[in-house]
């Protein structure tokens, strides 16, 4: 998402905070939106749908498959006003920055380094009667189902650059690699819930240079194996985007073996062929469930 993010240690966090970045613009506290402003907290939870499938003149019903579901992530807050007249006010500003279309990125002081990407949902605030304040929710609507890392894996190399929290499966103490020069052979981490898989939308992408010939590489631990068959020059751009193959940023599906990289949770082996000159770097962020 474009716009710039916040620096959360320039803030004082001693009351629950939510971070939101529009979809245009730069990410805020929730509390800039309008004054008299305060998050309560956010909740959500995990959805499984199964399938099953019916054979005629059989009993009961087969399992066929299953997957994470979209899910609704909702989040309280309070709303300060002076009188009616200022409850009137404060309730567009909140409508003006909440009913934009598009997709918000929202995270918490609670997980600073994981975010959703949602869409605010109808909310109501009640009409005031004797009160200065009023609580109410908002059910954002995730549609992945699933949390993500605010950083992406080639952003976390050095265990020191605050970009992770407790809560994110990381080993630790060490400093993980996804960036890997002239190793034919290697070992990437995937500190997800769940595996990195493109088919499931769990985006992913590989970016090679500096290699001659054929490329074939391997994941040993999951038998996936992806092969670009045409010669390439060490000039050139090799790029494994999801289910999809480009050299030099132009579409180049059919001179590979159509296969794609799968990432299991945790340690992955990988194994490149040949003894070439190589600049090879895994792009993707880490899947949460809620």
């Amino acid at each position: 998402m474009a716009g710039n993010d916040l620096d959360l240690q320039s803030i004082d966090l001693l009351y629950p905070s939510m971070f939101i970045k529009p979809p245009e613009g730069d990410e805020i506290d929730t509390r800039e939106i309008c004054s008299g402003l305060d998050f309560l907290g956010d909740d959500s939870d995990p959805v499984l749908t199964n399938t099953y499938v019916s054979d005629a003149g059989t009993d009961g019903q087969a399992y066929s498959y299953s997957k994470i579901a979209n899910n609704v992530v909702n989040a309280k807050f309070a709303l300060h006003f002076s009188d009616y007249y200022d409850y009137k006010m404060k309730k567009h500003e909140l409508a003006r920055f909440f009913m934009q279309k598009g997709l918000y990125r929202i995270r918490t002081d609670a997980e600073p380094g994981i975010v959703k990407f949602v869409r605010a949902g109808n909310f109501t605030i009640e009409t005031p009667q004797m009160t200065t304040f009023k609580e109410f929710t908002i059910p954002f609507e995730n549609p992945s189902g699933v949390k993500w890392s605010m950083a992406y894996s080639d952003q976390l190399m050095e265990y020191d650059q605050d970009l992770w929290q407790y809560g994110m499966n990381l080993p630790n103490g060490q400093d993980l690699q996804y960036h890997f020069i002239n190793q034919h052979e290697f070992d990437v981490y995937n500190a997800s819930d769940i595996d990195i898989d493109p088919r499931q939308k769990y985006p992913l992408q590989i970016n090679v240079t500096g290699f001659h010939g054929k490329f074939d590489m391997i994941n040993q631990t999951t038998g996936d194996e992806i092969v670009y068959t045409d010669s390439l020059d060490p000039s050139d751009v090799l790029t494994f985007d999801n289910l999809s193959v480009y050299k030099n940023g132009e579409v180049s599906n059919g001179s590979t073996n159509l296969a794609w990289i799968r990432l299991k949770r945790g340690w992955n082996h990988f194994k490149v062929y040949g003894y070439d000159k190589l600049d090879i770097t895994f792009h993707f962020r880490f899947v949460y469930l809620n």
